[in-house]
């Protein structure tokens, strides 16, 4: 009977040892990210569903080129219709996105983050608060009128409002097609990232850039 015992003490050992050897630490769905209710096949891979207005996309920016840097790759960003504010500052980023090759430069995001949330009626959507000694005043509308045409005009592109009737058409299109993303993907808040067209990132289950990068690096890697 002894020498029975201990051989398979030694199977049991050996077997929890592999068990715990081959955990698997991949990304669970539920947890670290969900599948979304209506799966678009003709999206990039990875795509930031965003809004100017909000203080959280605005510090997630600077985050974005060492998240796409861990990640290997290269996202590409659709901004949220929730609202008709929302609306606004879509046709504002769009108008944009359409004269940068898809892409506004990282200095221009900055300066329509600070457009959208600085300086107007919204303060406290992720913009410094003024001093309380010295508040700022809300800009009138024809300032900010005329800080947007500035900020277009820096980066040598049409304002919004200088949009020809095709580019206007254009845009238009970009926000319809956003609006059917977060539609599929029933998005109620933003930063959210999407991989594939289907995976939603869970941001919240995830405490550094180094665990997000995984997540999405891991989920580009699957199959449709």
């Amino acid at each position: 009977m002894k020498s029975l015992f201990k051989p398979l003490l030694l199977v049991f050992v050996s077997f929890f040892a592999l068990a715990g050897c081959s955990e698997d630490t991949s990304p669970k769905e539920g947890t670290e990210y969900t599948i979304i209710p209506t799966p678009m096949s003709d999206l990039p891979d990875v795509v930031e569903i965003f809004s100017l207005a909000c203080g959280n996309c605005r510090n997630m920016e600077s985050m974005i080129p060492v998240i796409e840097e861990l990640a290997k790759v290269d996202m590409a960003k659709t901004h949220v219709t929730f609202n008709e504010s929302a609306q606004r500052s879509a046709y504002v980023y769009y108008a944009a996105e359409i004269q940068s090759d898809g892409k506004p430069s990282e200095e221009m995001m900055a300066e329509l983050f600070a457009y959208t949330q600085d300086g107007g009626d919204d303060h406290g959507h992720g913009g410094e608060e003024p001093k309380k000694e010295e508040p700022a005043a809300a800009m009138t509308p024809e300032q900010k009128k005329a800080q947007m045409i500035e900020i277009f005009a820096k980066y040598n592109m049409k304002s919004p409002i200088d949009l020809s009737e095709a580019e206007h058409e254009v845009v238009y299109q970009k926000m319809i097609g956003a609006e059917a993303i977060v539609t599929n993907s029933n998005i109620a808040s933003v930063p959210a990232f999407l991989v594939k067209g289907k995976y939603l990132v869970n941001s919240s289950a995830h405490k550094t850039l180094e665990e997000m990068a995984a997540t999405i690096s891991y989920l580009n890697g699957l199959e449709q």
